[in-house]
C-alpha cells in the first residue's frame, strides 16, 4: 500500500489515520469538505495532500484527482454522526446516497479496495427492530449506516471493488471535542463535576485512538475482501468497570452516579462480533490500555482547556 484517499480526514477518526499513514510513508490524498474546515492537525503530515469538496460533490472528484495508482479508498465522512442530525431523516438519506457515490468513485479511479467505517450501532439498531420498543429518530443515523452498509457493499461488488466493513466500537483519545461519553466525563471530572450514568451492567468495549487508526492502517494492507472486522480491544466487559476505572485515573475521590438514571438502551452481548478477525488478518493488536489511553486523554484535555 503506497498510496490512498482518505474522506473526513480532519475529522477525530479520520485525522489520525492519515497521521498514522503518514508515518508509515504512504501518501495521503484527504478530502475535506471546505476551506473553512480544521486542518491544522494534518497540514503538515508528510505526502499528504489535500483535497477540497463536500459530500454532495463527491463524484466530481473524478475530474479532481487525477492519480491513477491509488490502492485503497477510505470513506469516513458522514454528515450528522452526533447532535441533531442523526435524526434528520433528509440528512441521513443523503449520507447513503454520498457513500454509494464515493463506491462508485473509487472504481472510476480504479482503486481496487473501498473501506466502510461502519459503527456498532448497526448492530444496536437491529436487536432493537426485533423488539418491540418504539425507535427514537435519533435512531435514524443508525438505520441510515446500516443501509449505506448493504448498499455500497452491493455496489462495490458490482463495479468489481472489494469492499471492507470495519466496526467501529467506541474510540476516545486525545483530540476529541464531540460530547460523546469519555471526553465529556472526563472534563466533568476533572472539575469535580458528579457524573451521572445507568447503572453500567450492559457489555460494552472501547479502543483508544492510536489504536483504531493503526487497526484501519492494517486493514488497508492486509484485510480480507467482504469481511467485517470489528474495531475494539480484546477485552470488552461491564461499562461500571470502564466508567470506575477512568474515575480512579482521573479523580479517585469523586463519587460518580453509577445508577443515577436507568438503563433504557438496546444491550449487546459482543458475542455478535469475532473481535480476533484483526489480529488473525493482519497481525495487529491493540497496545494502549484503557488506563493509558485515559490518562493521555486527560493531559491532552488540560492542556487543551
Amino acid at each position: 500500500m503506497k498510496k490512498v484517499i482518505v474522506t473526513g480526514a480532519n475529522g477525530f477518526v479520520g485525522k489520525n489515520v492519515c497521521r498514522v499513514l503518514s508515518a508509515e510513508d504512504i501518501e495521503v490524498i484527504a478530502v475535506i469538505k471546505d476551506e473553512n474546515e480544521y486542518i491544522d492537525e494534518i497540514k503538515d503530515l508528510d505526502k499528504l495532500r489535500i483535497v477540497y469538496c463536500d459530500l454532495e460533490h463527491i463524484a466530481d472528484l473524478e475530474k479532481t484527482v487525477q492519480d491513477k495508482d491509488i490502492d485503497v479508498f477510505y470513506h469516513f465522512a458522514w454528515i450528522g454522526s452526533a447532535g441533531p442530525l442523526r435524526a434528520d431523516c433528509d440528512v441521513q438519506i443523503n449520507n447513503i446516497r454520498y457513500t454509494c457515490e464515493a463506491v462508485k468513485l473509487c472504481a472510476a479511479l480504479g482503486i481496487g479496495r473501498f473501506i466502510f467505517a461502519s459503527s456498532i450501532m448497526e448492530y444496536e439498531i437491529m436487536k432493537l427492530m426485533d423488539s418491540s420498543s418504539r425507535p427514537s429518530a435519533n435512531t435514524l443515523y443508525s438505520s441510515a449506516k446500516l443501509s449505506a452498509d448493504f448498499m455500497a457493499r452491493t455496489v462495490a461488488s458490482s463495479l468489481g471493488v472489494d469492499y471492507i466493513r470495519a466496526v467501529i466500537s467506541n474510540i476516545y483519545g486525545p483530540g476529541e471535542t464531540s460530547p460523546r461519553l469519555i471526553n465529556s466525563s472526563i472534563r466533568k471530572m476533572l472539575t469535580g463535576e458528579r457524573c451521572s450514568f445507568s447503572p453500567g451492567d450492559q457489555m460494552y468495549d472501547f479502543i483508544y485512538v492510536d489504536d483504531a487508526a493503526k487497526t484501519f492502517a492494517a486493514l488497508g494492507e492486509k484485510g480480507v475482501t467482504d469481511k467485517t472486522y470489528y474495531i475494539g480491544s480484546k477485552n470488552p466487559r461491564p461499562l461500571k468497570e470502564f466508567l470506575i476505572e477512568m474515575r480512579d485515573c482521573v479523580n479517585p475521590n469523586l463519587e460518580i452516579g453509577l445508577g443515577d438514571f436507568p438503563f433504557n438502551g438496546i444491550s449487546l452481548s459482543y458475542e455478535e462480533f469475532d473481535i480476533n478477525a484483526v489480529a488473525e488478518d493482519t497481525g495487529f493488536v491493540p497496545l494502549v490500555s484503557f488506563s493509558e489511553g485515559i490518562k493521555n486523554t486527560m493531559d491532552w484535555i488540560r492542556e487543551n482547556s
